[in-house]
């Protein structure tokens, strides 16, 4: 069925602009009449309005504006906005012509997304007919229109004609800005020091036009962006004042070959350039015996090809990890810390030590050397002033590069503190009575603050490192290189490198390097790191194997399915990462906060050194200097920028060890809130696979005798319950009778001839049908046995009863610990099956779970969901990602479980390896053990601040006498950053509890 656009309306206004004159007007009617189908068009100027009957109101709109005049449609609003009349002769929406879209924007491109702004939509009638107007177009497969907001969100189509069928309807439309990327990527931004920093590289990001989502990480020092224009967002971040750049990419076809020394360089490049002579190549032989080369050519095949040739050339990898790169700068940053801290500590040091043993002199002594007391001091300012450049030297380059852009951070409050207080010193060196008394010099104070933030800094970065490693051991998990098979050789190929399609050699004992499928051979892999089961799962011809898990066994040989970046362990570590730069509801209030954090403890420290100044004690200026050199220096948005990040990186990255990948922040914090978990039975709270779990012979029949006739039967049958007899029988060697006449009663049982004789297997009515007398004692089991979750089989034949056997979906071993650990957490479980309401319940009285709805279909999942989510509850949802997407979809929390490379689906908020139920259990303590962590981090960071900065400011003073020194300020500032690092490092340490 094709949807139409409704007509265009028959009479229309237009408001022009740019008519002054009745030659204006006279243009505007000519241009509208000479429109296909305009009947009348008439000028009211002094309105500045045209009035068109017929043809089409966005033709007529090009018509005028090529007159000159640019022109937009006029809203009919009637008290009441119609609907069309039914059986209108509807005809399509227009589609341009190339030649009509001239010099228009790059549209977005076709199947995608992209909005559309529309004016005056009055009621949902207006909607209807709008919408109506967006599916008429041809390639159109999805539209929404949003009344409030006046947009509609449209997949498909020509987007100039959908805007233009909009504009045919009565409605002004505009295509809205398309942003130049729509995929994600990565900026690496550097001097990013607290959350101020984060708050302004964020909004800075954000006004780029296009972009669509930003997420700045402070301890990683990376901003993950989608939409826009990455060169825009670069020049946007260092317009701010952060070194910034685009994070490295594989490079594609690009790989360097390394021949050995003694080779005959002339000879290979000969050879190198006739295996290339037909590719689009290029060849760099300026680092030889490096030879850069950038082909088409499969890498494999070239290697393979060169050594036949004679030379026995390698590829080195040249893609560097961003990890080992972060792991190298973390190294250095933390060496150069200790060694700033080292110089700014032992001149403070030395200098305390002259005051306190009576070497250095008062600054009105004479001294030997004959250039006084203030000589020296003035010889020690420039040492310590040294010092500083050396030891402060990137807290006073930020300081400036941010004031260049009128803006602040903790950078900014060290830079003055220290300043102030060598400044001073400096003044009072040169002039020892400018304060009445005894002159205070800071120069002590100005290099150990130094110190003691640069001690903190290192000891931040080391831990912050520590957090990060989580993500580059999973990356360890999968080799580097390959052993590729090209024409029955063996080559050695950097993984980043493969191609689907190449085949690769794993020897027993090795890693798994890519995600394959097996052709030849057959092992046993240890699948752990996907799905956390300990027992191997075997391999044969046609099974997919995934880069990262080990083979135990034999060789195999397998093809390539996915490139390096795409495979199951690269997506693990995408929604690591994706999680760890998100940021979570909670998190928002530091980006509130941090936005005028800064600026209010200036001022603070402003009021504080004038306060001191006018009221306090003499000498109140070295008072007030004291006082506001303290605010500076110990107000901390440091702490309060990594409170939030530092928790997320380690909890996600936990969790990412447990096998439980969380996509983003949201779920994490929405996770520790749920009231009400909806699980499935089969396959979550059971193992999902039936067990023959007790055997009940007649008199004269042994338990063998009943399985193996069983088996036989079983074994030409399609029920689910077939499989489960096979394989009790095959565990007992138990082999098959032969079978004639088989037959399948729907519903009830099957029958056959086994050794001649007939034979029945079914429900308890089927054989009762056959006239088979049941035993009271076996039909009193079958019944107790049903009402504890087990399904009875009976088994006969023209003889009379030969058993019954009973069958079991028993729960897994964990269940139990599982669904106990949710209820000491206050959470009701409520059971959603499609299995029988006997069996059902059987299993939730088992396990104490009181709520259960029992044969329902998937999609009625979602109303259960919906029921206890009115009724105010937080509603957490388990389920396969699959036939459970709706009720996944509308639950606070959702829970894709799966086993194997099911684990890097996408479709949830929490991704499970493995179907357990525990797992979703760890899922929840350990969102809840990070959110907990972030706020007591930023509880500490709050707290310190609105404790410590009041404490700097001297409150206590006039009580106890006591002003805190600028130095002791900043030994607590970079403490109280060590701190909140070191209890987000805690969560290395989670353990689940059941």
């Amino acid at each position: 069925m094709t949807t139409t656009a409704p007509l265009p309306p028959e009479r229309y206004r237009l408001r022009v602009e740019g008519m002054t004159c009745g030659h204006c007007a006279s243009r505007v009617e000519q241009a509208a009449l000479g429109v296909e189908g305009v009947a009348s068009a008439r000028v009211d100027l002094e309105a500045g309005i045209l009035e068109v009957s017929g043809g089409r109101p966005h033709q007529v709109i090009e018509a005028v504006r090529e007159a000159g005049y640019e022109a937009t449609i006029v809203a009919e609003e009637p008290e009441v906005c119609p609907l069309p009349e039914p059986g209108s002769s509807p005809s399509p929406a227009p589609v341009l012509t190339p030649s009509e879209e001239e010099g228009a924007e790059p549209a977005p491109s076709p199947g995608g997304f992209y909005t559309v702004l529309i004016d005056d939509m009055t009621c949902a009638s207006c909607v209807s007919r709008v919408e109506r107007a967006i599916r008429s177009v041809p390639g159109v497969t999805d539209a929404a229109v949003d009344l409030v907001n006046g947009t509609a969100r449209v997949r498909g189509g020509d987007p100039r004609a959908v805007v233009a069928a909009i504009v045919d309807q009565g409605y002004p439309a505009r295509l809205a800005e398309a942003p130049a990327s729509t995929g994600s990527y990565e900026i690496e931004v550097d001097d990013m020091t607290c959350a101020s920093c984060v708050s302004r590289v964020e909004k800075a990001i954000r006004a780029v036009p296009g972009v669509e989502e930003a997420a700045v990480d402070l301890v990683a020092g990376r901003a993950r962006v989608t939409g826009g224009d990455p060169e825009a967002v670069v020049a946007a971040v260092i317009d701010q004042g952060y070194p910034a750049r685009l994070a490295a990419r594989r490079p594609a076809n690009e790989f360097r070959l390394h021949f050995p020394a003694e080779s005959d360089r002339q000879a290979a490049l000969e050879t190198l350039e006739q295996l290339l002579q037909e590719e689009a190549a290029g060849v760099d032989a300026a680092s030889w015996p490096e030879v850069a080369v950038k082909t088409a050519l499969p890498p494999a095949e070239l290697l393979v090809a060169l050594r036949r040739a004679g030379f026995a050339a390698q590829i080195r990898e040249q893609f560097v990890d961003p990890y080992v790169e972060q792991a190298r700068k973390a190294r250095q940053e933390i060496r150069r810390s200790w060694q700033r801290a080292l110089v700014a500590g032992t001149v403070g040091g030395l200098l305390i030590a002259g005051e306190f043993s009576g070497v250095l002199p008062h600054l009105d002594d004479a001294s030997a050397l004959g250039i006084g007391g203030r000589g020296v001091w003035a010889l020690i300012a420039l040492v310590v002033l040294g010092a500083m450049g050396f030891s402060g030297r990137n807290y006073y380059l930020t300081a400036l590069k941010q004031a260049r852009h009128g803006a602040a951070n903790m950078d900014t409050l060290v830079a003055l503190g220290t300043s102030a207080a060598w400044i001073a010193s400096v003044i009072f060196i040169a002039d020892p009575d400018f304060i009445p008394g005894e002159p205070k010099l800071y120069l002590d104070a100005a290099v150990l603050i130094l110190a003691f933030l640069q001690v903190g800094h290192a000891l931040e970065v080391k831990a912050k490192r520590t957090t990060s490693e989580a993500i580059g051991a999973l990356l360890k998990l999968a080799p580097k290189t390959a052993s590729v098979v090209v024409e029955g050789e063996e080559v050695e190929l950097p993984v980043s490198l493969l191609r689907p399609g190449d085949r690769f050699r794993v020897r027993p004992g090795e890693t798994i390097p890519i995600d394959g499928v097996v052709e030849e051979g057959g092992s046993s892999v240890d699948e752990s790191l996907l799905t956390g089961e300990p027992i191997p799962v075997e391999k044969g011809p046609g099974d997919a194997v995934t880069g990262g898990t080990r083979n135990l066994g034999g060789s195999l040989l397998a093809r390539v399915s996915r490139p390096a970046s795409e495979t199951t362990l690269s997506h693990i570590i995408e929604m690591v990462k994706q999680a760890q730069l998100s940021k979570p509801p909670i998190g928002r209030l530091v980006d509130r906060v941090s936005a005028v954090f800064v600026p209010i403890v200036v001022l603070i420290a402003i009021v504080t050194f004038v306060t001191w100044y006018l009221v306090g004690p003499e000498p109140s200026l070295a008072y007030a200097l004291t006082a506001g050199i303290s605010v500076l220096v110990i107000a901390c948005p440091c702490a309060l920028g990594l409170a939030t990040p530092i928790a997320i990186m380690m909890g996600t990255a936990r969790a990412a060890q447990l096998n439980i990948l969380i996509r983003n922040s949201e779920a994490l914090q929405s996770a520790a809130s749920i009231t009400h978990l909806v699980v499935d039975k089969t396959g979550t709270l059971t193992r999902g696979r039936p067990e023959v779990t007790a055997l009940h012979p007649a008199e004269g029949v042994d338990e063998a005798r009943l399985l193996q006739l069983a088996a036989s039967l079983e074994r030409h049958s399609e029920h689910p319950l077939a499989e489960a007899i096979e394989r009790a029988a095959q565990a007992r060697s138990l082999s098959p009778l032969p079978v004639e006449s088989f037959r399948a009663v729907s519903g009830r049982g099957i029958e056959a001839r086994v050794e001649g004789v007939r034979t029945w297997l079914g429900s308890r009515a089927y054989l009762e049908e056959q006239g088979i007398e049941l035993p009271d004692t076996l039909a009193g089991e079958a019944e107790s046995e049903a009402r504890l979750g087990g399904t009875p089989i009976w088994l006969g034949s023209e003889a009379g009863l030969l058993g019954l056997l009973i069958l079991k979906d028993p729960l897994r071993e964990e269940t139990p610990a599982a669904v106990k650990a949710l209820k000491r957490r206050g959470i009701t479980l409520v059971m959603c099956t499609g299995d029988n309401a006997v069996t059902a319940r059987a299993v939730a009285a088992e396990l104490g779970i009181d709520q259960v709805h029992a044969e329902v279909m998937p999609e009625d999942k979602l109303q259960v969901v919906k029921a206890l989510q009115q009724q105010g509850h937080k509603v957490g949802m388990v389920g396969d990602g699959v036939n459970d997407a709706p009720a996944l979809a509308q639950a606070d929390t959702s829970f894709a479980i799966g086993s194997g490379t099911d684990v890097a689906v996408e479709n949830a908020d929490v991704t499970l390896a493995g179907d357990s139920l525990a797992n979703v259990t760890t899922a929840i303590e350990i969102s809840s053990a990070t959110l907990r962590n972030i706020k007591q981090n930023l509880v500490g960071a709050f707290v310190y601040n609105v404790t410590g900065i009041p404490l700097a400011a001297g409150v206590l003073y006039p009580w106890t006498g006591w002003l805190l020194e600028p130095m002791f300020a900043s030994a607590a500032m970079a403490l109280s950053s060590v701190t909140v690092v070191t209890n987000a490092n805690r969560l290395r340490f989670f353990q689940p509890k059941f």
